[in-house]
């Protein structure tokens, strides 16, 4: 996961390569107890297209997340950047022509990529979120829907892993070339869609109520938060940003009409139409609709009429882990490290 670590540099840096974006955060450590953002860096490559289909890695994706890392690679060394987190997500616990990618790129740029596992990635998403959340103390139910898998996480922020913890192959991309790859969809593929994200969803969560059971707690205590693209980019499209920040997405609650109201715009929308809607990211147009329907199957299942946004995640919960284990940190998912912004 880390690349070979120089010890004298106070700059860090994670990549996080999902199914559908790469992920790089730059950041400096400053009195072994802040970190300060320095540069980040989203690029949409699209590694699980067709992956229904073809059951590996878009060929013309691997080339296009090659160049975005070599980009990268740049930066870290502009940055002098001393020590590096890679993880690979979703899609690559599953495709065939994973480790060959992996291994082009240790060879080409000498990063080393690990495949996270489920617990790995679940643990690191929690650790992420955590850090930018208030009132740490209280547990919570966390979502990390990427593009083609989404983890559930029932955590107790004061214990070194999630207490329950779950991921289904289920996300904004894969969905979206199943079922939603008309333009604009018809509703019969749309119920379809929903049918199939409503299954996966009650049965992966039947095993999160006998968790929440076990731990003595109701659901209505649970604090309900999300993250990852189609979350952020939702509450960037309730904000109509023009410009994307963090700092305006962190703790933003979206409510379950305004999200049903928003996805039954974009089923009447065509792909290019939906360029047109502030805040969302150009490259998201075609799966913005899938990931929204799997947010409110989300909300439906839990019975929650709102959820809590974050922009943290695995990214973050990457670069935590790997300054905590350099420094000799105690690793819990409540993090003694705190963010702090460049103009501060």
């Amino acid at each position: 996961m880390t690349a070979a670590a120089n010890e004298s540099s106070t700059k860090f840096a994670s990549i996080d390569i999902g199914s559908h974006t790469i992920r790089l955060l730059i950041a400096e450590l400053e009195q072994n107890t802040h970190i300060v953002p320095l540069r980040v860096e989203r690029t949409i490559t699209r590694l699980a297209r067709d992956f229904h289909n073809s059951q590996e890695l878009s060929p013309a994706s691997m080339e296009s997340s090659i160049t975005a890392l070599e980009t990268y690679q740049e930066l870290l060394e502009d940055y002098g950047v001393g020590s590096v987190a890679c993880g690979a997500t979703g899609v690559f616990r599953r495709a065939a022509n994973s480790a060959d990618f992996l291994e082009r790129v240790r060879k080409a740029l000498g990063l080393n990529i690990a495949i996270l596992s489920e617990d790995s990635e679940a643990a690191l998403s929690a650790k992420g979120i955590l850090s930018v959340l208030p009132d740490s103390e209280n547990w919570k139910l966390l979502f990390d829907l990427g593009g083609s898998s989404t983890e559930f996480l029932l955590v107790n922020p004061q214990r070194s892993k999630p207490v329950w913890s779950e991921s289904i192959f289920l996300g904004a991309a894969t969905i979206s070339a199943r079922y939603l790859d008309e333009d604009p969809p018809k509703i019969e593929s749309v119920k379809l869609a929903v049918k199939s994200i409503e299954d996966q969803i009650d049965q992966v969560l039947s095993e999160m109520n006998t968790a929440i059971k076990e731990a003595a707690l109701d659901l209505d205590d649970l604090l309900l938060v999300g993250t990852a693209g189609t979350a952020t980019t939702l509450a960037s499209m309730f904000l109509s940003a023009e410009e994307y920040q963090p700092q305006h997405i962190n703790g933003l609650v979206l409510d379950e009409r305004w999200l049903s109201d928003t996805a039954q715009r974009l089923t009447e929308l065509t792909i290019a139409q939906r360029q047109g809607i502030p805040g969302l990211e150009r490259g998201r147009e075609d799966i913005i609709l899938g990931g929204a329907l799997v947010v409110l199957e989300i909300l439906r299942a839990t019975k929650k009429q709102q959820f809590t946004v974050t922009d943290a995640g695995l990214l973050e919960g990457l670069l935590l882990d790997l300054i905590e284990k350099e420094r000799g940190m105690p690793q819990v998912l409540s993090s003694p490290l705190t963010w702090l912004q460049p103009e501060e």
